[in-house]
C-alpha cells in the first residue's frame, strides 16, 4: 500500500526493519535499516529484470522487513518526470505481486535527488577500484536515501516512535 505522509509511514513502520530500493535502468540498489532506524547498511544490488519482484520478495521475507522506502527522481520544480512515472509502475507492479504472496507492507517515495553524487563520494573512499566503485554504486545510493529519510525532521516526537 502506497503511503503519502511521512509521519503515517513511520508510525507504520515504528520497531520494524525498512528496506530502501533505489531503481536505475539496469540495476536497482538496495538497503535496509534497524529496527530502530539508527543504521543503514548498504545491502545488495538486484538486477532490474522481470525476476526483481521475487527477489525484493526473498529479502523482505529473510529479513522481517516491515516497510519499504524508494528513491523517487524528482526535478529542480518538485516535479515528476519519465523516471519517475516508471518506477511508480514499477512499485504498483511489486506491491501487487507482493499481495498476491500474502505481503501487505507500506510503501513509501523519498526525493533522491543528488544521492548518486554522494554515493559516489562514498564509494571513492571505500573503492578505490573504479569497477569496484561502479559495482557498488547503486547500494549506497539507497543507503543515502535511506540516511537522508531517517534524519529528516518531523513532527513526531521521540515518544510516539
Amino acid at each position: 500500500m502506497f503511503i503519502r505522509n511521512i509521519k503515517e509511514f513511520k508510525k507504520k513502520t515504528n520497531k520494524k526493519k525498512i528496506i530502501c530500493l533505489d531503481y536505475g535502468k539496469k540495476r536497482v540498489g538496495v538497503a535496509i535499516s534497524d529496527e530502530y532506524h539508527k543504521i543503514t547498511i548498504p545491502m545488495k544490488t538486484l538486477l532490474n529484470n522481470k525476476e526483481l519482484n521475487k527477489e525484493i520478495k526473498i529479502l523482505i521475507d529473510d529479513f522481517d522487513i516491515g516497510g519499504v522506502l524508494v528513491g523517487l527522481p524528482i526535478d529542480e520544480n518538485k516535479k515528476k518526470n519519465k523516471m519517475s512515472q516508471s518506477i511508480i509502475d514499477k512499485i504498483k507492479n511489486t506491491i501487487f505481486f507482493l499481495k498476491n504472496n500474502g505481503i501487505k507492507l507500506p510503501f513509501f517515495f523519498w526525493d533522491e535527488s543528488y544521492t548518486s553524487i554522494e554515493a559516489e563520494d562514498i564509494t571513492n573512499i571505500f573503492f578505490k577500484n573504479k569497477k569496484k566503485q561502479k559495482k557498488n554504486l547503486d547500494k549506497f545510493a539507497a543507503k543515502v536515501i535511506l540516511e537522508d529519510f531517517f534524519n529528516f525532521k518531523t513532527n513526531i516526537s521521540e515518544k510516539d516512535n
